[in-house]
Formats: structure tokens, C-alpha cells, sequence
């Protein structure tokens, strides 16, 4: 076998988009969930730092998987597709191969899926990690015609299916108006605890409801109007007793930011 050839034949580009699709999604999936479940489910309030936790924690998830998936010779979706990734000279990758070109895959990731585009302009559909690596990704074994319009049509429809996804994603992304609206709705449950205090200290006990806090506020009229600006009509929970209270409310942001606030 001559010097940077191949025993069997290089994956189609097809093949391994599917791969990575079903390598992908579930951890795009599982965040999303962990998100939901955070911050609706639980009522925490969406901090940066609570963010970041969750992002790193996914990502360190996926990391794990790409470089575990490198040292066996094929992840789960590759596994699936019958490809197989190896060194230029057919052999298995080591742990030094693996780590590089799972930290490139990082990157090639984060930055717009450009590491994968190189795929589509060399003849052997190598990938910026593969090339960062000294890796190919190779057919397993042999497949039919038919297999092979299968896998196409599937790539074809997840390459769209991924492009709307990321145009909606660009959408979804908080613009300066959204920040502005949950950034004012913290402000305002900050003035909320100003008014429990004052309430507490009248009655011995915090207020229950937001016509409550308006008496107490010293001019209901201008506090329920800016209650109303700043909140959403729905969801807008209070629970309150002697010894603390705890509001749930939604901000008027496009995504109806939940925030959460307790006292005292």
C-alpha cells in the first residue's frame, strides 16, 4: 500500500452527516431539556452562571463522547452507518490522535460547522479535525445503491432540517430588547422585596397579592401600572407567610423569561 492511501474506500459525505446527526442531536436534545427543566420546572432564575454550568456541563458530555468514540475506532452514529474513523495509514488513532481531533471537532463545532464544510471540497470528505489529526473516516463495509440514495436523502433532509434550525436558533437568540425587558423585570422584583418589607412591617406578615404591595407602595396607581409594563399578565405566582415570600413571574420578553425571586 503506497504512502496516504487507504485500504477501503473514504465515507461519503452523505453518510457521515447522518452520522453526526445522530451524534449531535441528542446532546443539542438533552440541553435544551436540562434548560427547560432549570428554569421552567424548578423556577430557577436564568442567571449567567446557572447557564454557563449547564453549558459546560453538556459540553464537557460531548467531549467525553467524541474522544471515547475516537479511541474505539467509531461513535455510536458512525457505529450505525458502518464507518470507522483511522490514521492516514489505515491504523487506530491513539489517545494523542483522539484528544486532537476531538478538541478540534470542539471547534470546528462552535464555530458554524466549518470544520465539517472542508469535507465537501477534497475527494476524500476530510473534515478540519481529520486533517488536524491525521485521520479519514472510512466505509466499514461496502453499501448497496440502495442503501447508499437512502443515506443521501436522509443527509439531504437533516442538512435542511439543521439550516431552518439555525435560522430559527438566530431568531430565538435574545436581542438587546429582550435583555432590556428581563433586566427590568428583576429590577422590579427588587422593588417588590422593598415593598414586603414595608408591608411586613405594617402587618407582621407579607403580603399576599399584588393589590397588597400597591397599598403599600404609597401610590397603587403608578405601582400596578409599572407592575403591568414590566411582567407578564401570566404566569404570576405569589406565596407569602410570616416568615418569607416568594414570587414566580414571567418577563415581556419575546420568550416570556421566567424570574424568580425570594425574601426576605
Amino acid at each position: 500500500m503506497e504512502p496516504g492511501t487507504i485500504e477501503t474506500r473514504a465515507a461519503r459525505f452523505s453518510d457521515r452527516f447522518v452520522a453526526y446527526l445522530i451524534d449531535t442531536v441528542p446532546f443539542g436534545v438533552g440541553a435544551a431539556g436540562t434548560v427547560w427543566v432549570v428554569l421552567v420546572h424548578l423556577q430557577k432564575a436564568p442567571t449567567p452562571e446557572l447557564l454557563a454550568l449547564i453549558g459546560a456541563a453538556w459540553v464537557t458530555l460531548i467531549f467525553g463522547y467524541q474522544l471515547l468514540g475516537n479511541l474505539g475506532g467509531a461513535t455510536l452514529g458512525k457505529r450505525l452507518l458502518g464507518l470507522r474513523v483511522v490514521a492516514r495509514d489505515g491504523g487506530p488513532l491513539g489517545f494523542m490522535r483522539s484528544l486532537i481531533r476531538a478538541l478540534i471537532w470542539m471547534v470546528g463545532s462552535t464555530a458554524g460547522n466549518f470544520g465539517f464544510l472542508l469535507a465537501l471540497f477534497n475527494r476524500e470528505n476530510r473534515t478540519l479535525h481529520d486533517y488536524a489529526s491525521g485521520t479519514v473516516v472510512v466505509e466499514a463495509y461496502r453499501k448497496s445503491t440502495a442503501e447508499g440514495t437512502a443515506l443521501f436523502l436522509i443527509g439531504a433532509l437533516g442538512a435542511i432540517g439543521l439550516f431552518v434550525f439555525q435560522i430559527y436558533s438566530g431568531w430565538a437568540r435574545p436581542t438587546a430588547h429582550d435583555r432590556s425587558a428581563v433586566a427590568k423585570a428583576d429590577a422590579g422584583l427588587a422593588i417588590i422585596a422593598q415593598v414586603q418589607e414595608v408591608f411586613k412591617e405594617k402587618n407582621g406578615t407579607y403580603a399576599t397579592s399584588l393589590d397588597q404591595l400597591a397599598e403599600a407602595s404609597g401610590d397603587p396607581a403608578e405601582f400596578r401600572t409599572a407592575m403591568a409594563v414590566i411582567f407578564m399578565p401570566e404566569p404570576f405566582k405569589m406565596e407569602a407567610g410570616n416568615r418569607g415570600w416568594r414570587i414566580r413571574a414571567a418577563a415581556r420578553d419575546r420568550q416570556k423569561t421566567p424570574v424568580v425571586r425570594e425574601g426576605p
